[in-house]
């Protein structure tokens, strides 16, 4: 006769990366964990008036938690607030960014797969975006170096065409080959090349090699954000094989005035692809 394995239970520290509710009185988290990866539990009666745990477990909050493992969802309990980044929650175009740099942590994580320089990266973002004045380009520092972490690092030095190096000019971009195709290299009938400009490509590598420290001494002009943002999109919407659904919300909140910026925050709900 064979004893049924006795369930686990671990403490961990945690970012809280999607929130949705369960019936009347549950809340489903996914958590980003520096050791145990992607976690998925339930928070039994965590929308109950007066919940001790309920009160912690909310969307992009760095926690500690209690996970009891299951074949299916874990049971999440006694949780502490680390840091509750309580500066997204106050101004809607950080938190947008804030729930688009969690996204996309959670897309890069996998169940049980640890990951502590992903966590300890997603940690620098989310305090540097709370109180930067460089809010954009500490976006674009994340993108950056989550695609170094993860092992698809664009091909910034030399033509992925044709191997050659590239000359200090104008080039264009290839999601598709993961780099930079000179522009003397155009290849015949590729129609999903982006305009990269020398500045672009300055400020790519700038962004490659730099810590977060100095992320806010960048200040690119319209155009060459504008190039950076969709070069540095394009290669994670080709890694994933999919767009994120934070990217409308906060594409959304860039485009209203700040006038119109008040804090509203809603729930990431879990998708069902």
């Amino acid at each position: 006769m064979t004893s049924k394995r006795r369930p686990v239970t671990y403490t961990t520290d945690a970012v809280i990366v999607r929130s949705s509710n369960l019936g009347e009185a549950d809340r489903i988290i996914t958590l980003v964990t520096p050791i145990h990866g992607l976690v998925r539990g339930v928070a039994k009666a965590a929308r109950k008036p007066g919940s001790k745990l309920g009160g912690h477990l909310d969307l992009l909050k760095y926690v500690s938690v209690s996970v009891r493992e299951t074949r299916t969802l874990h049971g999440l309990s006694q949780a502490s607030t680390v840091n509750g980044f309580r500066g997204l929650r106050d101004d809607l175009d950080r938190f947008s960014r804030a729930s688009y740099v969690s996204e996309m942590a959670e897309w890069f994580s996998v169940e049980n797969g640890a990951n502590q320089p992903l966590f300890r990266l997603l940690l620098d973002v989310l305090e540097s975006l709370e109180a930067t004045d460089n809010p954009e380009m500490t976006t674009r520092f994340f993108e950056m170096r989550l695609l170094q972490l993860s092992g698809f690092a664009p091909e910034l030095a030399r033509c992925v065409e044709t191997g050659a190096g590239l000359e200090p000019a104008n080039h264009l971009y290839s999601a598709d080959r993961g780099g930079l195709v000179s522009n003397d290299a155009r290849p015949v009938g590729e129609s999903a090349l982006l305009p990269a400009s020398l500045n672009t490509i300055k400020l790519l590598r700038f962004l490659s090699r730099t810590d977060i420290a100095q992320v806010g001494v960048m200040k690119p002009n319209e155009d060459e954000n504008r190039q950076l943002s969709r070069i540095l999109r394009a290669q994670i919407h080709h890694v994933l094989s999919r767009r994120l659904h934070s990217e409308a919300f906060m594409d959304e909140v860039r485009a209203r005035p700040a006038s119109a910026q008040e804090p509203s925050l809603p729930e990431r709900p879990i998708s069902s692809e």
